[in-house]
Formats: structure tokens, C-alpha cells, sequence
């Protein structure tokens, strides 16, 4: 048989680009559904339930994205403004430092504590809480400046509410519940902090609202594109999964054989250099692989006096019979090619191989059994088997070649039996036969 030689498998079938678990599509939802929320531009309340329930998850998982983004930029700017209390009144730089440390940093801390734990609902309060804890902050410092610098520290949260519109990740409802908790916080100091009473802020009380109110289109833009590009997924999902439908009716078509319904031959070629061949750690060094070739005998002159119809419902029997009685020992099985089909093993006593080839005779002499037990079967068939240890990892075509050999042999003496050709390893000459 030549030189051996140990050959990379060709292997295990490739998974497929696009997995299941990615392509996620709510009950309900199709094609038709997707492109007309697009096209009449459908609120999410309008939605199919799972549809908008999806969403809401997605805005979810924005949160615990951008969340160590946001509370960064929060105790950035919160530094930041540090050094305005320098510039613009040093004398209160301690107590501003203490205030924004007590209101912004435990909200902060409990904010990344409830990203680590899954606290969705007390990470999205803390998301929202701290910008309005630290425009809290901003506008208690403004009273304690002269009325001329004041105004300024309050004009800055009209600046901080319309940054906080445009950058929390929030739906447009919890934007505008933002919005309206940040002006009542701010409506409140005032009235609190003012001498003059809140009737002399509020022009600054209603730029304030009028700006948040003026940045919620945009904030409604922004959603209403994430809603689009929402849709364009679910949309890319769906044709994804038809598309993974149609690999598997592909593959299942491009491996099984169409009569029998067993496997065909390029599924067994790729699957026994996977399970057979290479089994990895399930294998053993000493163990042995067995390849049967099986041939029905006389099959043509039973095709001739029975018919094509009784001739192809014949191989689909034979078929699983082959097949039930392999795979009980953790084989494979496929039709090679008209009446012949192909087995293989591995099995840690190569006696069993010998055993299971003799079944396989078995089972398929009994699957057209005469009723009269002294006549012979009508369907007989002759096993050719090539079997070599494991570790000698001798190429299929090989074993295909020892099997050929052995069901030429088992032709040749009479048929109706199981013939063997078995390779002893001897890695550094080659490979012997002996029969």
C-alpha cells in the first residue's frame, strides 16, 4: 500500500458566517411589518409588542454601553468647573469642591456599582441624576457670587441641560421626565437661594426651559434615526435568517442522498476525517478504524424481476437498516453509489469492527426475509472490510482501497459474507497487508 503518511483532515464541516443566536426576530414580525413602520414613519407605541419591547432592550443595553463614557464626562466636567471657581471667586473653591464631591460622586460610585451588578432601574436613575445634581451644584454656587457673576453660573445650566439632551441615552419620554426634573431642581434653589424671590430669575427660569424644550427635536431626530436603524436590523436579521435556512436546505440537499434519505458520499468523505479519522480527545492511541464497503448482491437481476419501484424501495430499507445498525456502535453511514454503501468506525477492540460487519450482513438479509425461514433471503449482501489502528492515520482512500479488496474477495468466494483486510502500523517502513 506504499509509504504511510499522516494527512491534516479536510475536514469537519465549517460553521456557518452567520449564527442563529445573532439573528434574533420577534414573534409577529416580518418584512411587510418592518417596511411599513419605515415608511409611515410608525410611533413605537404602535409597534408589534415584541418589536417595541426589543427596542426598549436595545436602549437598555445603550445605557450599560455608554455608561463609564458618561459618568467620565461627568467628573470631567465636574474638575473642569473647578478651575472656573478659580478664576472667578477663589475663595469659594473649597465649598464648591465639597458640593459637587457630595452630590456628583456618590451618585457616580452607586451609577458604576448598578452597571457591575445589572441594577438596570437604578442605573438609569443615577445616568440622569447626576447631570441634574451637578446643575444643582452650578446654580447654588451662582448665589454665592456677586449679582453680576452670578447670572453667569446660571446661564451655564441652560448650556449643561441642552448637552444633557443631546447625549443621554435615553427615549425622548425619559428625556422629557429629565428635562422636567432638572427644572424643578433648579426652579427650586432659585426660590430657595434668591432674595429677591424666584420672580427675579425668571427670564433665566425660561431660557432654561425654552432651550430644553428647543433640544428635544433633535433628541426626537436622534431616536427616531436609532428606531430606522432598529428596523433596518430587524429587516437584515430576517434575510439573514432565510439565508441560513437556505444554507442548511443547501447543505442537507448537497449531502443526503435523495432516494434513501441517508447521507451521501461528500457527507461521509468530510465526516470521517472529523469523527473517524480525528476524533481529538474522544480518540485513543490504540484504538482501531473500521471502513465497510457493502455491496448488495445480485441486486440488477432482482431490479429486472421485481421492478425499478420495488428495486429503490428495497436500497431505502437496506439504507436503514445499514444505518440504525452502525450508528448503534457511534459509526457513520452513507450510500456510496447505487447499491453499495459505506460505513466506518472506531472502536477500541478491532474485534467489534469484524462483529458489526457481520450485523450489517444480518440486518440487511433480514430486511426482505421469506416467510419461509428455509428459503434464502431474497436481498444478501456482500461486506468488504479495511481496518488499520488508529495511529497509523492512514489516508480514506487507503482503507478505501483495503475494503475495495476485501468485498472483491468476498465476491469472488460466493458472496453473502463479510470478507476483511486489516493494515498492521510500522511507521518507519510503510505499511503491510495481510488478509
Amino acid at each position: 500500500m506504499g509509504v504511510m503518511q499522516t494527512v491534516t483532515p479536510a475536514g469537519a464541516i465549517e460553521s456557518l458566517p452567520l449564527q442563529e443566536d445573532a439573528l434574533r426576530v420577534p414573534a409577529g414580525v416580518d418584512i411587510e411589518t418592518i417596511e411599513a413602520a419605515r415608511k409611515h414613519g410608525t410611533p413605537l407605541r404602535d409597534w408589534p409588542k415584541a418589536a417595541a419591547n426589543l427596542y426598549r432592550e436595545e436602549i437598555t443595553r445603550r445605557i450599560y454601553r455608554e455608561q463609564h463614557f458618561l459618568f467620565l464626562v461627568g467628573l470631567l466636567t465636574c474638575l473642569a468647573t473647578i478651575v472656573i471657581d478659580i478664576l472667578v471667586n477663589p475663595a469659594m473653591v473649597m465649598e464648591g469642591a465639597v458640593l459637587r464631591i457630595l452630590a456628583v460622586a456618590p451618585l457616580t460610585m452607586v451609577g458604576l456599582l448598578a452597571g457591575a451588578r445589572g441594577w438596570t432601574s437604578v442605573l438609569k436613575f443615577c445616568v440622569g441624576a447626576s447631570p441634574i445634581a451637578f446643575i444643582a451644584v452650578v446654580v447654588q454656587l451662582g448665589f454665592m457670587l456677586p449679582p453680576e457673576l452670578a447670572s453667569r453660573y446660571l446661564n451655564a445650566t441652560i448650556l449643561l441641560i441642552g448637552l444633557a439632551n443631546v447625549m443621554l441615552p435615553y427615549s425622548l419620554r425619559g428625556l422629557v421626565v429629565f428635562d422636567c426634573a432638572a427644572l424643578l431642581v433648579t426652579a427650586g434653589i432659585i426660590a430657595v437661594n434668591a432674595p429677591q424671590g424666584i420672580g427675579a430669575h425668571i427670564d433665566q427660569i425660561t431660557v432654561f426651559a425654552l432651550v430644553a424644550a428647543a433640544t428635544l427635536p433633535i433628541a426626537a431626530r436622534f431616536e427616531r434615526l436609532l428606531q430606522n436603524n432598529f428596523l433596518l436590523t430587524l429587516r437584515a436579521r430576517i434575510f439573514g435568517r432565510e439565508l441560513l435556512e437556505a444554507n442548511r436546505n443547501l447543505r442537507s440537499l448537497s449531502e443526503t442522498d435523495p432516494l434513501t434519505g441517508i447521507p451521501n458520499r461528500r457527507w461521509f468523505e468530510l465526516q470521517f476525517d472529523a469523527r473517524i479519522l480525528a476524533p481529538g480527545e474522544k480518540g485513543r492511541g490504540t484504538d482501531s478504524i473500521g471502513l465497510l464497503l457493502i455491496d448488495l448482491d445480485h441486486f440488477k437481476a432482482f431490479n429486472d424481476s421485481h421492478g425499478h419501484q420495488a428495486g429503490d424501495y428495497c436500497l431505502t430499507l437496506v439504507a436503514e437498516a445499514l444505518r440504525d445498525v452502525i450508528e448503534s456502535k457511534g459509526g457513520i453511514a452513507a450510500r456510496y453509489g447505487g447499491e453499495e454503501f459505506v460505513g466506518a468506525v472506531r472502536v477500541t477492540d478491532k474485534s467489534t469492527i469484524v462483529e458489526l460487519a457481520e450485523d450489517v450482513r444480518g440486518a440487511i438479509a433480514d430486511v426482505l426475509a421469506p416467510a419461509d425461514k428455509r428459503r434464502s433471503p431474497m436481498v444478501t449482501t456482500s461486506v468488504g472490510v479495511g481496518i488499520a489502528p488508529a495511529a497509523a492515520k492512514l489516508p480514506r482512500e487507503e482503507l478505501i482501497e483495503m475494503a475495495d479488496a476485501a468485498l472483491y474477495a468476498a465476491k469472488d468466494r460466493g458472496r453473502n459474507r463479510v470478507e476483511v483486510v486489516e493494515a498492521e502500523a510500522a511507521f518507519n517502513i510503510g505499511s503491510e497487508l495481510r488478509r
